[in-house]
């Protein structure tokens, strides 16, 4: 399990630091529109990305589970009940991070995804569904699971959720990503269920994304997390 879970990690990081190898952009300049290009081949890597981890988490259905899973209908509660606090500790996050700053800029992170998807309608792929199922699998199944058991819970939370926050590369809205990454810790140890936390951060990058599209309040859309 240790050479699977460490194989994920690998991947995952060669797939999120894959513009910065050569050739990336080279392949993207062979576009119509550089951007175009750059979302649609980030997306077919986010793609191929998933296929492999899914492959590598095959062998985990024919374990026997210790950890008990929370009821279905517990777990639904907790799937659609918790998009909607997602956004609340957005919201305080935000009125916490303007008493500090006194201003709070729009996220260059979401600037750039928000570029990407207008000229690369595929990577919506990436933003709502492919992105987030893979973050919950390295962050909290691997991450804080893998903590969780020699460090407990809170300092496990706290660690997975810093790196969760660090990765997104956008220091003024860390405390965003901070409680975002911290809710959906408490959520997996609730439920012990990967899958709600896959719909929730799935379903909250998805209303963003159609917000950012359709939506008149643009300027309070920029707390999108990956």
């Amino acid at each position: 399990m240790v050479k699977r879970y460490t194989a994920i990690v690998v991947i995952y990081l060669l797939c999120y630091l894959s513009p910065k190898i050569p050739g990336f952009m080279s392949l993207a300049d062979l576009f119509p529109n550089q951007s175009q290009g750059y979302g649609d081949i980030y997306t077919a890597v986010f793609f191929v990305t998933l296929l492999f981890v899914s492959l590598l988490l095959i062998p985990e259905r024919n374990l026997r589970i210790e950890e008990k899973k929370a009821p279905l209908g517990m777990s639904v509660l907790w799937a659609v009940g918790g998009v909607f606090a997602l956004f609340i500790l957005q919201i305080l996050a935000t009125l916490i991070e303007f008493s500090i700053f006194g201003q709070v800029s729009a996220s260059t992170h979401t600037k750039q995804i928000e570029t990407l998807t207008k000229y690369s309608p595929f990577f919506i792929l990436t933003v709502s569904i492919i992105g987030p199922i893979l973050e919950e699998i390295v962050f909290r199944k691997i991450f804080f699971g893998s903590l969780r058991k020699k460090i407990g819970f809170w300092l496990a939370a706290i660690i997975s959720s810093l790196v969760f926050a660090l990765m997104h590369q956008d220091i003024q809205h860390l405390l965003v990503y901070f409680m975002i990454g911290v809710f959906l810790c408490f959520t997996y140890q609730m439920t012990r269920r990967i899958a709600v936390n896959m719909f929730m951060h799935a379903t909250m990058n998805a209303v963003v994304v159609l917000f950012s599209y359709y939506g008149s309040a643009t300027g309070l859309i920029y707390l999108l997390s990956r």
